[in-house]
This record gives C-alpha cells, structure tokens and sequence, in this order.
C-alpha cells in the first residue's frame, strides 16, 4: 500500500510506502478486499485501488479504483522489487503476471485460505515528492520559463557516518526535463518525481530525501518550484511522527508558506557555512570577496590561546540582513559564532534578554568542507552531520547565494570596520504598487470584469489569468476606480507585469477628504 494523504487541491505532494498507519491485520483485510472487488470485475490489467482509512487506523472504505497505475508507483517498485510498469505490459500482451513476481507470494502448500491475506514482501521505507514548477511563496502559482541549471541528485546519497559504518540511500530521479527546456504555461507542472528509498526505517528515508533535495538543482523558470516546501513539510515534527492527515497543509500552513524558518542553531552553522565558502573563494582565487586587503585584513586578526583567528562578519539575508560575528581558525576545526544583531520578542522568549544573548558565543564544529568556487553544490560536515549546500554564483558586491534545509539565504561577508561603516547605509526603498494589479503568474490574459472608469470595491472581480490548466480570478485589493486597463486580453503576461492601474486622481480625492474630516 501507498500513503498519500499530503495533498494541496487534491494534488498529491508527498506518496509513502509503507503506510505507517497500517496494523498487519488491517493491511490482510485491505487485501482481501481488494481481490474480491477486481474478481468480481474480472480485472486483468495493473490498477489503484483506493481507501479512507480512520484516524486510528481501525476501519477503512472504499473511495474509488483508478484502471491504471498511478504517479506514486516507484515507492511500491522500491520496497518491493517489483517492476509494475514491466508487469503491466506483460499482462496486456497476454503474457501474464511474471513468474518471479507470482513466486514471491505463492508458495507449496499454500491453501486458498493462506493466499487470501497474502502481500508481496518489502523491505525498508520508500518516500516520493512531487517536484512541481510551482512557487510556494505566491501561493503555489506557476512558474514558467527555462531551466537555466538543472543537476539531478546522485542515485546513492550518504547520510550519516558512525565509524566504519555508513548509513545511504537509494535515490530514483524519474523526469522528462532538461537544462535549457523551457516549462510553458499550457501543460502539467510537474518537473519530475524524488524518490528516497532506505532499507533499514522510515526516519532514514526522511533524511535522504531531504538531503536529495539539498542536492537538487533548479534554477530559472521565471519563478520558484517547490523542493523548499518539501523541505518544509519532512522537518515538520508531526510528518516524522507518520501524523499525516489529509488536512495536514491546511492545519500547519493556514496561512499559506512564507518559507523555511530556521532556527537559532541552523542560522549559526548558516553563517559558519557563509564564512567558510567566502574564506575559501578568497584563497582559491586570490582576492577577498569584498575589499579586505592590506592593513584591514591584519586588523581582522587577532591572536587567542596562541592561535591566529581571522574575524569577519556574516550578513544573512544581505547587508541589512542579520548579522553574525564569526571568528575562524587556520585549522577550521571549531568555529565561534555571535549574533550582532537584534532578536524578535519570539526569540528572546525562547532564549534570554536580547543582551545576554549577543553575549553568548556559539561553538560550530566543521570536520569537512569541500567546495570549489566552480561548484554548484559544497559538501561539509558540521556538527558531525553531513550537510549539502546549494552555492550561487557571487556577484560584484560580494554576495552570493546559498541553499540549506530548504532556505535560501542572501550571504554578505565583510570585515568587523566594514559592518561598522553599513550601519550608516539607507535600505533601499520599496516601490509603491498600490495603484497597480500586477499579474501574480505568467499565463495569459482571457478577460477583464471592468472597464476604464469604473468603481470596484475590495475583492471585486477584475480578470482572469489563465497558467497550466488553470483560470485564476485576480480580484481587488482596495477600492477605487479603474484608471486603465493596460493588458490586452489573449495576450501573454509574465509575472509581476502591470495588468491594469488605478485611478491617481481618485486617490488623491480620498485623501484630500481624510485631511478634510
């Protein structure tokens, strides 16, 4: 059986075998069940048969059938062996069921009886995620456009390592895409399927499909995808319980995904990572990521214990981003780390007054880093666990990218005297779009539901935008008057492309008559 109750919309995210809800006796009656109803139609090609089971797993009903096989059918192929795309051809050129498939659950001297409550044996835990070119954080719109980096996982990813004994998994890629392919607008956005397969339980499955993710390279398409909410999702504390209703998306994200959220440990080692990939640019190519040259470098150093550490500030998030004081060794072993900026209310809860807390140093241990500024993808071991960062390409002020845990953080490096000077920097200021309805997708534009001059209220129909299938209504955010439709209706719109504007004049009338009141 296949667990598949990690939907959006209907749409399956997350597919798993075994189901962890299952007990022996109710997966031999699920059988019995299932063999009855495809006798009773005289079935004889591969099909789905599916059930609601109950929260507890006591009690199950039948849903529906579907004559086919469906997506999620490589995490049955790897727990089992079974190859059902083979067997479904030989069943409809009138071979029939193999033999080595038929000899895996009968047995001599099995009775009818025997055979009734009889499943093909497994072995280990197999997890799939839907990789879509959808983008969680617009509300999972389609992202179209071209695959500017596409790098598939290895088929075999190390996941931990005890000594002489190494935990892998298995990873099965099925796709059709490549680099340069273009995803449009008129068809399914699904990019590929990710499969994690271990032999040994559940929570290493989890753990190499999450560092497959790690792995997996996409970049382009005019948008996002949604590998940072399968991220999301395997490190929620309830999916690794196996607590996975068919509610479990409205439940943990009513209001929509805003991203990863890292937590104070995962932020230093971020900014361990940042601060080593940067040192590590430096060395290899022979100049600082920013202008740390001369008489600013040896200030950046200072002796302790008798040890050289070099001390750089890492920026999370850019250079107003938050700020991390990381003090690095020559041998790169242990690595202190020291908030320099403000908490949230949240985090000073959680972890003491916001002064003791920039008091506080962190330890990071860093056993490994491999990384070459021509990589897309650094290896390093920290904390003892080994971890896989998504590098991007750093650009002529210094910052570059990087992609761990499913987050994607903006890496600025710069000298203690450098962040001193930043803090006198204005942040850039945000474009006012409040008198514009811009196309959240690319699609096309089918129609509008008002004209120039009319009056529309908040949540009024304005047009429809159609991408991959689907008719999306954009509605009004404020009230106002239509001051020009600029799209043009069967024509193609990228996203965030002005589609129609509002009235300035009408604007301004209501706030003459708010200074009036």
């Amino acid at each position: 059986e296949r667990e598949c109750s990690i939907q959006r919309r209907n749409q399956k995210i997350l597919e798993e075998s075994p189901s962890v809800l299952l007990s022996p006796e109710i997966r031999a009656e699920m059988i019995k069940q299932v063999k009855s109803l495809v006798r009773t139609v005289n079935y004889t090609s591969a099909g789905t048969v599916e059930f609601l089971v109950e929260d507890d797993g006591s009690d199950f009903y039948f849903l529906e059938m579907n004559t086919r096989l469906q997506v999620e059918h490589p995490v049955t192929e790897m727990i089992t062996g079974v190859d059902l795309v083979r067997g479904m051809i030989d069943v409809a050129a009138g071979r029939g069921i193999p033999q080595e498939y038929l000899d895996l659950v009968y047995k001599d001297g099995d009775s009818e009886e025997d055979l009734e409550g009889k499943v093909v044996p497994h072995c280990g835990h197999a997890i799939e995620a839907r990789i879509y070119a959808e983008d969680p954080l617009r509300g999972f719109l389609p992202s179209t456009g071209p695959l500017l980096q596409y790098e598939e996982p290895p088929s075999s990813i190390l996941i931990s390592s005890s000594g002489q004994k190494e935990e892998q998994c298995q990873i099965r890629v099925d796709s059709g895409v490549t680099v340069g392919q273009t995803i449009t607008q008129y068809y399914d956005p699904l990019i590929s399927k990710l499969i994690s397969y271990s032999p040994n339980d559940r929570s290493q499955a989890i753990a190499g499909l999450s560092k497959a993710c790690d792995l997996y390279v996409i970049e382009g398409l005019g948008g996002g995808n949604n590998v940072n909410f399968v991220q999301d999702v395997l490190r929620q504390p309830s999916f690794q319980r196996g607590d996975t209703p068919t509610n479990f998306i409205d439940m943990h994200y009513p209001d929509g995904f805003d991203g990863v959220i890292l937590t104070k440990e995962e932020l230093e080692e971020v900014s361990v990572i940042g601060a080593l990939l940067g040192e590590q640019r430096r060395h290899v190519l022979d100049y600082p990521p920013l202008t740390l040259a001369g008489e600013e470098m040896k200030k950046n150093c200072q002796e302790k214990d008798g040890k050289e550490e070099k001390v750089v500030v890492v920026c999370l998030g850019g250079m107003f981003g938050k700020a991390y004081e990381v003090s690095i060794g020559k041998d790169l072993k242990t690595v202190a780390v020291k908030s320099l900026s403000p908490f949230s209310s949240k985090e000073e809860e959680n972890e003491g007054k916001e002064e003791d807390m920039k008091k506080k140093t962190s330890k990071v241990t860093v056993d490994q880093l491999s990384f070459h500024p021509n990589d897309t993808i650094a290896e390093v071991m920290v904390n003892g666990v080994n971890r896989a960062v998504q590098v991007g390409v750093e650009d002529n002020t210094g910052l570059f990218a990087i992609k761990m845990y499913g987050a994607k953080v903006d890496i600025l490096v710069m000298s203690p005297a450098e962040y001193e000077l930043s803090k006198y920097m204005n942040e850039p200021a945000v474009v006012d779009t409040c008198n514009l309805l811009l196309s959240p997708m690319p699609g096309t534009l089918i129609s509008y539901a008002v004209k120039e001059g009319d009056h529309v209220v908040e949540g009024q129909e304005l047009c429809i935008v159609e991408a991959m299938k689907m008719q999306n209504i954009l509605r009004s955010a404020r009230s106002g008057v239509i001051g020009k439709c600029i799209g043009v209706v069967g024509s193609s719109v990228h996203a965030d492309e002005i589609i129609l504007e509002f009235s300035s004049e009408e604007q301004g009338e209501e706030e003459e008559n708010k200074l009036q009141q």
